[in-house]
């Protein structure tokens, strides 16, 4: 998975793929064609796309012989960072610093500063670009930093995209319990940032996220939480602002955007909401939310949805 798009917006049954020119042209070390690729979109969908060619070792080779000196295109070096960052995330496991079992079993940190180094470089070349500091902000919180050290990387990015998914994501993991953070604090940002922003912004999933992370907390005892009617009212109202909003647009995460509703919805018990992001869904689904409480995502998102009594 990509350490910019992580496991919950990858999509089932395979990952997103990518179009067959940009395949091939990676497959033939032809680096014009990904150039240009790459700087024909912006913002979340280059994100997605630099996340998932970081992830092939063709590419990184490729880069590496592109990124020689001042000359490189941003977008060369842009490349080369989300590369060293997933080459560090990789070698971790997964675990960012403050979560690894010992150091030896943490991220790479020499990867993680090459990864710094050439997003720092992306930054300023491009003081515009959101992509270049989210990365950033993904190196410092893949490193295990406090958080008031991430957190002016992370108002830099909203600077720019002040809704970005991505990043008021990565935030709100900082936030959750087990990384150190309070259930106050988690609950407090997600409805904050869904409440400060225009109607229809995808930040409401934000709520029914942080309701996951709670629900994982409580463990068996996680019946009774969602047995609490508050929980669904703000499920509803998050819903509302977002997803069910009559102004929201699909953007490249409402896949996810929509799973997490209707998970939530499902486990909560308000079927006929859940009927609704399913039928929206047409059978897409991310392995993330529902590999979290049932271990085989395609088989827990088929139970939900035939419960909701949708059965295409």
């Amino acid at each position: 998975m990509g350490v910019l798009s992580a496991a919950w917006r990858r999509l089932l049954p395979r990952e997103t793929p990518l179009p067959a020119e940009l395949r091939r042209a990676v497959s033939g070390r032809d680096w014009p064609t990904v150039q240009g690729y790459l700087e024909a979109v912006t913002g979340r969908e280059r994100e997605l796309l630099l996340s998932v060619l970081a992830q092939s070792p063709k590419v990184r080779e490729l880069i590496s012989g592109v990124v020689a000196d001042d000359e490189t295109p941003s977008v060369a070096l842009l490349l080369s960072g989300v590369c060293h960052l997933q080459l560090a995330h990789e070698a971790g496991g997964g675990h960012c610093g403050r979560c690894a079992p010992s150091p030896e079993q943490g991220p790479d940190l020499n990867e993680l500063g090459v990864a710094e180094q050439q997003l720092v470089a992306v930054a300023e070349r491009e003081p515009e670009w959101p992509e270049a500091r989210f990365a950033r902000y993904v190196v410092a919180t893949v490193r295990g930093v406090e958080l008031a050290e991430s957190r002016p990387l992370f108002d830099e990015v909203v600077r720019l995209a002040p809704g970005h998914v991505g990043a008021h994501h990565t935030y709100l993991d900082q936030l959750i319990p087990r990384h150190g953070g309070t259930e106050e604090e988690m609950h407090a940002f997600a409805y904050g940032a869904m409440t400060h922003t225009p109607g229809a912004s995808p930040l409401g999933v934000l709520v029914p996220v942080a309701h996951m992370e709670s629900l994982t907390a409580e463990g068996v005892h996680g019946c009774g939480y969602l047995r609490n009617p508050l929980i669904a009212r703000q499920l509803h109202d998050a819903a509302d602002r977002s997803v069910r909003h009559p102004d929201y647009r699909r953007g490249p995460d409402w896949v996810w955007e929509h799973n997490v509703f209707a998970m939530m919805f499902s486990l909560t018990g308000e079927r006929a909401a859940a009927r609704d992001m399913f039928r929206a869904l047409g059978g897409r689904l991310t392995v993330a939310p529902w590999h979290r409480f049932q271990g085989n995502p395609r088989r827990a998102h088929r139970r939900a949805r035939h419960r909701s009594g949708v059965w295409f």
